[in-house]
């Protein structure tokens, strides 16, 4: 029960902080308006151009309406596929795509872990569409799983050479930067040599996700850690799960706030409205920034400095 165990508190780790980023997230001061067009929930034909329904006479006044299947068609390339940085780095894009791309691979074959679990706690192997169903994932775990082992190793290895090659990334590349790519880089080697050497069809991954489920129980006659390599894997990706919602690398889900909450955010401010009691609120704050022409000495409000005169021009 250890790995078992192991994966339980890693599991909870990964709610706990993912609920805490996503409330500080809903629940940070009001960023400020991008302004950049086009803003792809909107309906209007003016997206096409590259324009918004601002160019509209007294678009204030009309009721406005939004599309999130819009907004999505954008996202779900833009994060699956890294569109913008295959456009404007495609050097770049060659060894970071593999490395995110085995990711999700990663989490979509964990889903489908799951979806096989579930099927034989449902019916076993007694009804025929069932077993059709779970034929099915058997070709897609393996296909899925494969695929993203190699991506991963490939995409690790190619990011964190690059990272030490390229003078202009190695000049902001932190500690943790190279860290967290060689953790990354340990999962999918260790379970990249597990599928290879000793379990090809993933039989061993379902078996320990059926025994997530089932607090322990046996599929097969499985107990996890049989091998060297299976007892790393589970415990590199057990660690993964905890790790990533505790780092910058959240990005891969919390990008959507940042399309859907700041970087599309157009609500118009009227009067007496819940955007106009934020910039209210937040004209409280006192900030302490160190940049001394702004005097955020910790004392001053953003309402007192906004309406001050600059120093330089007193």
């Amino acid at each position: 029960m250890g790995f078992y165990t192991l994966s339980y508190l890693c599991i909870f780790v990964f709610i706990l902080a993912t609920s805490y980023r996503v409330y500080r997230q809903l629940t940070l001061p009001m960023h400020v308006r991008w302004e950049i067009y086009p803003v792809q929930h909107e309906t209007t034909d003016k997206l096409v151009h590259g324009g918004s329904y601002m160019e509209d006479l007294n678009w204030w006044e009309k009721k406005q309406s939004g599309s999130l299947f819009n907004e999505l068609k954008y996202m779900v390339p833009e994060i699956l596929f890294l569109r913008g940085l295959r456009k404007e780095n495609r050097s770049l894009w060659r060894v970071s795509f593999p490395f995110h791309f085995g990711l999700y691979l990663m989490i979509a074959t964990f889903a489908m872990l799951i979806l096989h679990a579930l099927f034989v706690l449902w019916a076993g192997d007694t009804a025929p569409a069932v077993g059709a169903i779970r034929t099915l994932l058997d070709g897609l775990i393996v296909f899925t799983g494969w695929i993203g082992l190699i991506l991963g190793v490939i995409g690790s290895v190619g990011t964190h050479c690059r990272r030490l090659v390229d003078p202009e990334l190695r000049e902001y590349s932190s500690f943790m930067d190279y860290f967290n790519i060689l953790f990354i880089l340990l999962f999918f080697l260790f379970a990249f040599l597990t599928c290879l050497f000793v379990d090809p069809l993933l039989q061993g991954a379902k078996a320990y996700v059926f025994g997530l489920l089932t607090g322990g129980g046996s599929l097969n006659s499985y107990v996890p850690g049989q091998t060297f390599c299976g007892g790393v894997a589970i415990v590199l990706a057990s660690l993964l799960v905890a790790y990533v919602p505790l780092t910058h690398m959240s990005h891969m889900f919390m990008k959507y706030f940042l399309y859907h909450n700041v970087k599309w955010d157009d609500a118009p401010n009227r009067r007496g409205g819940a955007i106009e009691a934020a910039i209210l609120k937040s004209l409280e704050l006192k900030p302490t920034w160190k940049a001394k022409h702004v005097e955020a000495d910790g004392r001053k409000s953003w309402l007192n400095i906004s309406s001050s005169v600059p120093k330089e021009m007193k």
